[in-house]
């Protein structure tokens, strides 16, 4: 006997299809708590089935071969319009299920016992049951149990449909977010090109753009990984330096040498803000007039993030560089400071014959900074 349609067939159907499709749906998640509803209520199947527009599948099964039976062999199709637990002790003496191709064949379906799976809505999206070949009923602790593992597979569905919507979120926002940093940058790049020409407004757009530059290097780590607090530090700091290189002159050289390892991502953007404002800083007034070098940046890294980073150069030095900084100077200094203080760091720099050097630790394993020669 073909059931009658939900009241509200539509919405049902459109309810069970935001919970994914069978391509989607993971049986293995369901499979151990259908074989405890087969143990505890000792029958020889028992099924995850789903109720859809012309016919029923099983998410998860045991003690039968096929995956789906269309509606008129359905007894799941019955069972959702009853409120609660649906049991049939014959069912060659129901009329829902006496004609019922299954009852005669080699499934030998003589017993049925089946709790809807409803969403939070009320929606029924199909039931979980129990099958036996012999006529019989459930005691009240079988009952009782397979209503409790019903809304165990609920509760599976509604925590897999929901990481599935944070992940679609999580990709949207990525979208939008990497699409504002992008005009950001261009924007900024726009302004820089129509703003007044004097030196601390074209050092003021130069420092927002390698913010921005470092800003969305660290959103494609965080993205492209799913410890999303964390960045893999070695790849991050390779992709911020990379920016930076397109800015060195002929037969100056920006080299890295980073461990490998995880960093806490506010930890990573400080350290982007510090070494692109070192090595611009490095790369305008470290190397005139076609004078050649290397800027170099390190990092060590510990179980905790980030132990210690050195940036330096052999450029100029103190005997080719003003004394007194410019405004556009000061304002990279306040911006690497400003990052080191929010992520607790320590932050040390010293211009001295041979070059420019700066140190950036961890507070608890901060050290004097101790110049290091370029060979």
């Amino acid at each position: 006997m073909l059931a009658n349609k939900h009241p509200q067939e539509a919405t049902r159907l459109e309810s069970l299809r935001g919970y994914g499709t069978r391509e989607t749906i993971p049986g293995e998640v369901y499979n151990e708590l259908v074989n405890l509803a087969a143990q505890i209520c000792e029958t020889p199947i028992a099924l995850m089935s789903l109720v859809e527009e012309h016919e029923q599948w099983f998410a998860a099964k045991t003690g039968v071969s096929i995956s789906s039976t269309p509606l008129s062999e359905s007894v799941c199709s019955h069972a959702i319009l009853d409120e609660g637990l649906c049991e049939i002790p014959d069912t060659l003496d129901d009329p829902r299920t006496f004609a019922n191709r299954l009852c005669h064949d080699e499934t030998e379906m003589r017993f049925y016992a089946g709790v809807p799976l409803i969403t939070a809505t009320g929606m029924p999206l199909g039931t979980l049951c129990v099958i036996d070949t012999k006529p019989r009923e459930l005691n009240s602790l079988q009952r009782k149990t397979l209503e409790v593992l019903a809304r165990q597979v609920m509760a599976q569905m509604e925590l897999r449909k929901s990481l599935y919507l944070a992940d679609v979120l999580r990709r949207e926002m990525d979208h939008r977010v990497k699409n504002s940093l992008t005009m950001v940058a261009s924007l900024v790049r726009l302004y820089r090109r129509t703003a007044s020409t004097g030196e601390a407004s074209v050092t003021a757009f130069d420092a927002i753009e390698r913010r921005v530059s470092a800003i969305a290097s660290l959103h494609r780590e965080l993205h492209s990984t799913s410890q999303e607090e964390r960045v893999p530090f070695q790849r991050f700091l390779e992709r911020v330096v990379a920016h930076l290189r397109e800015e060195c002159q002929a037969g100056v050289y920006l080299t890295v040498d980073s461990d490998e390892g995880m960093v806490e991502s506010g930890q990573a953007a400080a350290v982007g803000s510090v070494v692109s404002e070192f090595v611009a800083n490095s790369l305008k007034h470290g190397f005139p007039e076609g004078r050649g070098g290397i800027v170099h940046v390190m990092a060590r890294l510990d179980e905790h993030g980030l132990r210690r980073l050195v940036c330096m150069d052999n450029g100029v030095g103190c005997d080719g560089r003003r004394e007194q900084q410019t405004d556009a100077e000061a304002l990279g200094e306040q911006l690497m400071e400003a990052a080191a203080e929010q992520s607790n760091l320590h932050l040390e720099k010293s211009l001295t014959s041979s070059g420019c050097y700066l140190q950036l630790t961890r507070r608890e394993h901060a050290t004097p900074a101790q110049t290091v020669e370029i060979a």
